[in-house]
Formats: structure tokens, C-alpha cells, sequence
């Protein structure tokens, strides 16, 4: 089974799960990446911008998209949560692709809940099969090895049910 993990991450912290998740059922891996990034280290600014962008829902320019879908049975897709929102990168990625009749498992990188945003993502990608969601708190401030195993376990059981 060919599967792929489709992420965007500012923080690293996505980044960091997206790629425990691709090493632990051997998926390729996919970074979206804007066009234009937003200039900040971090902080007030980042936050600021970001959680405007993700709560007026500005479609955001991407660097290439064309990934050809019809080579993977299993997609893993993965966000940060910005202001309780789905991130704005990834929600215009899924405006810009079309990805239907494909298994996929959703994760969220967040600092509270990421449960409205993985709802959200579910609704977007209503034309699959999804096989499951999971969450992770600030995996790069709290309890890294800990989580990192958990998106593992997750990722192993969501190839599994894709197996099936």
C-alpha cells in the first residue's frame, strides 16, 4: 500500500509529527509551503497575522501543487490549528487540489483543542473515507518522545484499517 503525508508546518511543530507518521509506515512525504511566508521568528506578530488569516479565511498562495494522487492509496494530512481555525495554508491547498475516493487520516498540531478544525477538515474532504483523527499539543514543548510515539501507534493502526 503507497501512502503519503501532506502537512504544513511554521512552528515545526507539525513538521515534526508529519514526518514520525511518514517514517513509521514508510509514506512519502509532502510539505505545502506558501508562496510568500510570513515574515516573523515568532510571537506576537506570528500569531497576530496568522490567526487573521485563519479567521477571515484568506486564501493563501502556494508554491506547486501538483501531486499526482492516483499513485497512493492512503493520505495522511495535517495541520496547525491557528486561532481555533483550520490553518489558512492548508485550507487553500484543499480549495486548489482535489483529492476524493482515497483513505485518509487527519492530524492537528495545536496549543488547546484542534476538535472544530479536524471536524472541519472531515467536511472539506467529505467525498473520502476517513479513517481517523488524532490530535497533538505542542509536541516540540510538551512530552516529545511521548507524543511522538503516539502518532506513530496512530499512524500504524490508521495503515491497518486502510489494509482492509
Amino acid at each position: 500500500m503507497k501512502s503519503l503525508v501532506i502537512y504544513y508546518s511554521k512552528t515545526g511543530n507539525t513538521k515534526l509529527i508529519a514526518e514520525s507518521i511518514a517514517s513509521e509506515v514508510n509514506a512519502d512525504l509532502f510539505e505545502i509551503q506558501r508562496e510568500k511566508d510570513i515574515k516573523s521568528s515568532g510571537g506576537f506578530m506570528l500569531y497576530f497575522r496568522g490567526g487573521f488569516e485563519s479567521m477571515t479565511k484568506k486564501n493563501i498562495r502556494l508554491e506547486k501543487t501538483d501531486i499526482d494522487f492516483s499513485k497512493y492509496d492512503l493520505i495522511f494530512l495535517g495541520t496547525p490549528v491557528w486561532a481555533w481555525r483550520l490553518n489558512p495554508v492548508v485550507r487553500s491547498f484543499l480549495k486548489k487540489v482535489k483529492i476524493e475516493n482515497k483513505k485518509v487520516g487527519l492530524f492537528a498540531c495545536c496549543a488547546g483543542s484542534a476538535e472544530g478544525v479536524l471536524t472541519d477538515m472531515g467536511d472539506i474532504l467529505k467525498k473520502n473515507t476517513i479513517l481517523g483523527v488524532s490530535e497533538y499539543v505542542e509536541p516540540l514543548k510538551k512530552n516529545t518522545e511521548a507524543l511522538v510515539k503516539e502518532s506513530k501507534k496512530w499512524a500504524k493502526e490508521i495503515h491497518q484499517k486502510a489494509g482492509k
